[in-house]
């Protein structure tokens, strides 16, 4: 893919994809992450704009056919990155719950936006220690919720680009609307958020074993 069709296919998924941008510079201003795992991300390399070193994993055609010049995708990162550090960019064509060649408990930074249940199979990358950032589109961030081996610590907060990391009043999330027993057979079951009394843009779990 030529540097300007590469830009042209990124503009016309992501051009106007200003709230995750938000999200991951409300990430950063709140702690740095040397290495970033982005599985089921598609060519969402605006992650790349704010930290890094960045690992993406998709199956996706087009997303093979966009990464496939790594030197083409540098070049469009640098020339948006907010940071002075060199880009380091990584992609793999696979799909995340069948495993990649990364080793376990390297990522400093787990991010699951809109890409199925990625928080499970995709722990085993992630240190101990380390953060998964989720959404609930798909009912991910509710399994990490239930998950013994995570531990909500905070939720990002605000609308568009104003999105900030607050950690107070935890315990009022994740509170069904309706009495029901949240199990992961129900979430996976289901492939959607359950409606919950309070909601957030996006959820910061820390890995916990």
């Amino acid at each position: 893919m030529t540097t300007r069709s590469l830009e042209n296919f990124y503009e016309k998924h992501y051009g106007g994809d200003r709230a995750r941008r938000g999200l991951f510079d409300a990430l950063a201003a709140w702690r740095s992450f040397e290495r970033v795992l982005y599985p089921g991300g598609f060519i969402h390399v605006t992650a790349s704009f704010v930290f890094p070193s960045v690992t993406y994993i998709d199956n996706d055609h087009g997303a093979a056919r966009f990464f496939s010049r790594p030197g083409n995708v540098r070049s469009f990162v640098d020339r948006n990155k907010a940071y002075t550090e060199n880009t380091e960019l990584r992609f793999h064509n696979a799909n995340y719950e069948r495993g990649f060649d990364e080793p376990d408990d390297s990522f400093d930074l787990l991010i699951s936006l809109y890409a199925g249940f990625v928080s499970e199979p995709c722990r085993r990358y992630l240190k101990v220690g380390g953060i998964l950032v989720a959404n609930n589109s798909h009912g991910d961030a509710g399994l990490a919720y239930i998950n013994p081996e995570y531990r909500l610590i905070a939720v990002l907060k605000g609308q568009g680009e104003r999105l900030r990391v607050v950690k107070e009043d935890l315990d009022a999330y994740f509170k069904p609307k309706k009495e029901i027993k949240v199990t992961e057979e129900l979430l996976r079951k289901r492939g959607h958020a359950l409606g919950y009394t309070r909601s957030a843009p996006a959820y910061l779990f820390r890995r916990v074993r």
